[in-house]
């Protein structure tokens, strides 16, 4: 998920307590609790947002390269 890896970029104190969490609990929990601690929601346009800025600015560093 890109937009987890933006609030991780980002550095969002607590980030890795709040992922070890998230992966300790497996698939136990619905995805809304498992982004809840991480202040995202896939119901949340910004959720989206987040994660297509992150394309784009891979994008923009391969496109960098090739000049």
């Amino acid at each position: 998920m890109n937009a987890l890896y933006a609030a991780y970029a980002s550095g969002m104190p607590g980030f890795e307590d709040k992922y070890f969490d998230m992966l300790k609990a497996g698939g136990s929990k619905h995805h809304s609790e498992l982004l809840a601690p991480f202040g995202l929601s896939l119901s949340d346009p910004a959720f989206w947002d987040k994660g297509l800025s992150m394309i784009a600015g891979f994008i923009d560093e391969l496109e960098a390269m090739e000049d």
